[in-house]
């Protein structure tokens, strides 16, 4: 079983009196692990955009989609998964280690109420299964983790993932140096995930309706940041795109055949999956 350390001594308290992003998206997954003042923020953003908990749901089907493709097809059997969240159906370990047994995933987040949960999740059945309590804004610091060391061999290709994280950086070219602090410490052939949420800041309703959203979520979270799909493509500089490249997400490699179409809050999400050549 795999052991993040002792996780409970670096556990900080949980703030009941402000929102989680994490606990906000697990209320959109469906959760439960939520308190009043996620409750309050998770109804103002349903008035706004009440396609949002599918949206959310969208996002695990695409991070199930590529991290299956990853593990299954690309060869990659270690996994470092940023912002994890709380653990839900469909989660990186289970997905990975589906396609492919041998697969180890270390997950890094610093929500207390995530990282309390990462207890649990070293407690189950699982094997090769690790919790980092670390900043993920701070790469240096999380591949010298001792869980991560631990864990992973840095010397051979990682599956990198960033879903719904780097918007959380309100400055591009801080979050541009988050991603290059992973990716230029890991080897060729090793992998970044990433799905961002997008407003295309052109005038169109699309914009008008992406602005709204991003203006009520940035009450509770000022840093929040969306972004163009020109300036999301930017994260991936050096990188080789692979599949549809960079896409919404009901279209990256559609699985049964058809194109959805898309309602309003489905087109605030891009992903993309790059090789690192």
């Amino acid at each position: 079983m795999g052991e993040g350390g002792d996780v409970r001594s670096r556990t900080p308290e949980v703030d009941t009196n402000r929102p989680s992003g994490a606990r906000v998206y697990d209320l959109f997954l469906g959760g439960k692990n939520s308190f009043e003042i996620d409750r309050q923020l998770y109804r103002q953003i349903l008035k706004i955009a009440p396609e949002t908990p599918e949206l959310a749901k969208e996002n695990r089907r695409w991070l199930a989609k590529v991290v299956d493709l990853m593990a299954r097809d690309r060869g990659i059997d270690q996994f470092l998964d940023l912002g994890s969240g709380l653990p839900t159906s469909e989660n990186t370990h289970e997905v990975a280690q589906k396609a492919a047994p041998d697969v180890t995933v270390v997950y890094v987040d610093n929500d207390p109420t995530v990282i309390s949960h990462g207890q649990a999740l070293l407690a189950d059945e699982w094997q090769r299964v690790y919790f980092a309590a670390a900043d993920l804004t701070e790469p240096a610091a999380v591949l010298s983790d001792p869980t991560v060391t631990g864990a992973l061999d840095l010397n051979r290709p990682v599956g990198l993932i960033q879903c719904l994280v780097l918007h959380c950086i309100a400055d591009l070219a801080q979050a541009r140096g988050v991603v290059a602090g992973y990716v230029d410490a890991l080897p060729a052939g090793s992998y970044l995930a990433v799905t961002h949420a997008t407003n295309p800041r052109d005038g169109s309703r699309l914009a008008e309706f992406a602005t709204s959203v991003e203006d009520k979520v940035r009450t509770a979270f000022p840093s929040m940041t969306f972004r163009t799909a020109d300036e999301i493509a930017s994260l991936f500089t050096g990188l080789e795109l692979v599949g549809p490249g960079l896409a919404g997400l009901g279209d990256w490699w559609p699985t049964d055949g058809s194109r959805r179409t898309p309602g309003g809050a489905s087109r605030l999400l891009l992903g993309g999956l790059a090789r690192k050549p």
